[in-house]
């Protein structure tokens, strides 16, 4: 097993450890960041709170056969995927996630098409990729689906069962934006954000070769060093060709069974037609609402005022804080099942305040009585950490 250990002394481009702070380790952790810099693999990158998921995001081979590919070392394919550029593609994803999360009464709704609903069961996606200025992501369930197009300047959404859709005329610079107003994660999402955190306390190694999607892939190894991080290892499953992720999945420390699996299971490396991201909305179909629900709306929350979003952190150990969150006793007001719910989690206080304690083997929630939220794949203590900055 060819093996890179960021925190190690040494280079080298083959077997070894690699020091972080020699200009081998350099190159290759900055070939890893500038992954997320480039457009091709960020095309659908969801909701910065979707962050909070892909901080733990890790990929894995799918099937069992062993193809036989050419030798790369750890180092070697670290490069390939930052340099991997396609000219399109297009497939189908599905994203499973079993992050022992309890269910949140009175949240159903809102979840079960946003990004919550990621973080429970199975989901599945179709994706079209014709360059910087064409994209499609379509998110189906057993009802309809939603899709999102852009084409140019022009961005469509459309929900199939409420029969809304919506029209934004992009400035120019959209460009550089992302335009998928949907949530979704995709292999080259997870893959990207892990990869960011691979220095400076990180072990990159390589494994078997295997099957995703019907192509042969290459896999990368990440394993966190930080002991106050409860992802066990981080698996990316890089195709044999293109050198494109295919498959991610997430182990929590001493897991056998993946906490989140998001990879394709069919993929075509062609570019599709432009037919694939125009859009134009069927007979009878209605303008999209974007009024919020009024409160005590069955199975609605109301959210606090002056609501904000922020990563407290670095690598392994970063700690997502969201604010302006109802109080317990707010959300019992708005529904009694769900204050109970989350007054059932263990009480906690310390400098910082008082609150209740979520833990799983993966993630950890500190819900604070001043209404923050703290959420990561981490140690109980980094939260506290977190909460008293």
């Amino acid at each position: 097993m060819d093996e890179i250990s960021t925190s190690s002394a040494g280079a080298s481009a083959g077997p070894g450890p690699i020091d972080s702070s020699s200009s081998a380790s350099s190159r290759s952790t900055g070939s890893s960041r500038r992954l997320l810099t480039r457009r091709n693999v960020r095309w659908l990158l969801p909701a910065a709170a979707v962050g909070v998921v892909a901080v733990m995001a890790s990929g894995v081979l799918s099937a069992t056969a062993n193809p036989n590919l050419p030798t790369q070392s750890a180092a070697q394919l670290l490069a390939s995927v930052s340099d991997a550029k396609v000219a399109g593609f297009s497939g189908t994803i599905v994203e499973k996630a079993s992050l022992g999360l309890p269910e949140l009464p009175g949240m159903v709704n809102s979840a079960s098409t946003g990004l919550l609903g990621l973080l429970s069961g199975s989901h599945t996606s179709r994706v079209w990729y014709g360059g910087e200025t064409k994209q499609r992501v379509a998110l189906l369930d057993s009802f309809g689906e939603q899709d999102a197009f852009r084409n140019g300047r022009d961005l469509w959404q459309w929900d199939s069962t409420t029969r809304q859709s919506s029209h934004t005329l992009l400035p120019s610079a959209a460009a550089q934006t992302t335009p998928a107003q949907l949530p979704s994660l995709t292999p080259a999402d997870a893959a990207a954000r892990a990869l960011a955190f691979i220095s400076p306390s990180t072990t990159v190694s390589t494994d078997r070769t295997g099957v995703v999607a019907g192509r042969a892939t290459y896999t990368l190894v990440l394993v966190p060093k930080d002991a106050r991080s409860t992802v066990g290892s981080v698996r990316i499953s890089v195709d044999g060709k293109t050198k494109v992720p295919l498959g991610v999945q997430v182990y929590a420390k001493k897991a056998t069974r993946a906490a989140l699996d998001v990879s394709f299971t069919r993929v075509d490396f062609s570019v599709p037609d432009n037919d694939f991201f125009t859009f134009s909305p069927p007979a009878g179909a209605k303008p999209m609402q974007q009024a919020p629900q009024p409160t005590g709306a069955p199975g609605q929350i109301k959210a606090a005022r002056d609501s904000s979003y922020r990563t407290i952190g670095e690598g392994w150990t970063t700690v997502a804080e969201l604010t302006g969150v109802p109080s317990l006793q707010s959300l019992a007001d708005q529904s009694g099942q769900l204050g109970g719910t989350l007054d059932k989690l263990p009480a906690v206080s310390g400098t910082w305040g008082k609150g209740h304690l979520f833990t799983s083997a993966l993630v950890s929630a500190l819900i604070t009585d001043d209404g923050r939220v703290f959420v990561g794949a981490v140690q109980p203590d980094v939260l506290y950490e977190a909460a008293a900055t």
